[in-house]
């Protein structure tokens, strides 16, 4: 049975506070399951081992649900929705990918006119992988379409049609992230990507990306990630200069507000990267996202 826009509101409401979602001002916040989010995915049926530990399929890849974020003001943009899509690292899920990072709070600070998604990856698993998202061919295009169908179904957007969409990815996100620019089929819609020590691979696919005059990288980067962030200088570096090396205790938002790519080094710990100086919020300000008006 169809349920109708207030209908489903009360029901997201009580998912949300079954999930333990905390709560956030400056937006709306619902959780939404798609059949064409990572999980489940034929990849992980068997469950995934780590270091001699199974962590089965019942518990960590069976969870289909998305969180959204609707800032306050959000518009439609040209007639169509601009998205921010994250990809969460290992031993996360969407409720602690929101409450330790704080990331719809950092939206609102960062004034974007844009849709925070959030797809639930592996739960609370030490696993870089992405179902779908990752490995199936358009699969990150089908998941953006059923986002963006079901915001118009809600009555919440008055189109389907995707803008910009701009990647973040932090640490073990990479692989979300690299799988959706290898075969998610949607390379001309984003516009940015953001990694947050997040160059542990697919280091081909962010850097043949990244090679399109419009597009831009930004890597913010500690020891964990130097030698990854070194093989992505190494395959973007042109014979003239193309690109920028930044310390993180200089930098400036000018400075990171170029379009060519861009790697920061920081001390900063790595788990505390988005959030302690409210650095995702900065890197928002970088991307091609407009202004809320």
């Amino acid at each position: 049975m169809d349920l109708t826009r207030s209908e489903f509101l009360q029901a997201t409401g009580a998912a949300i506070a079954a999930a333990g979602l905390p709560a956030a001002s400056g937006g709306r916040t619902l959780l939404v399951p798609f059949s064409s989010a990572p999980y489940p995915h034929g990849s992980r049926l068997q469950g995934h081992v780590y270091q001699g530990r199974l962590y089965d399929a019942a518990t960590h890849y069976m969870n289909s649900n998305t969180g959204i974020f609707i800032p306050d003001g959000w518009q439609v943009r040209n007639g169509a929705v601009d998205f921010i899509v994250h990809f969460y690292g290992w031993n996360h899920d969407i409720a602690a990918t929101f409450s330790t990072y704080r990331l719809r709070e950092q939206l609102v600070a960062s004034k974007r006119n844009a849709i925070l998604v959030v797809p639930e990856g592996p739960t609370n698993a030490p696993d870089s992988g992405f179902g779908k998202l990752e490995l199936d061919k358009g699969g990150f295009r089908r998941f953006m379409t059923d986002v963006a169908a079901k915001l118009k179904e809600l009555r919440f957007s008055s189109t389907d049609n995707i803008g910009r969409v701009v990647l973040t990815a932090h640490s073990g996100g990479y692989g979300g992230a690299g799988g959706a620019l290898t075969r998610g089929d949607m390379n001309d819609s984003v516009s940015d990507v953001l990694l947050f020590d997040a160059a542990y691979g697919y280091f081909d696919a962010f850097a043949d990306w990244a090679r399109v005059p419009q597009h831009h990288l930004l890597s913010l980067f500690t020891g964990d990630t130097s030698t990854g962030n070194a093989a992505l200088m190494g395959k973007l570096q042109a014979p003239t200069p193309n690109l920028y090396v930044r310390l993180a205790d200089s930098m400036t938002l000018e400075q990171l507000q170029t379009r060519a790519p861009t790697f920061v080094l920081t001390s900063v710990a790595h788990d505390d990267l988005l959030q302690k100086y409210s650095w995702y919020s900065l890197f928002l300000q970088t991307t091609a996202l407009d202004a809320i008006a």
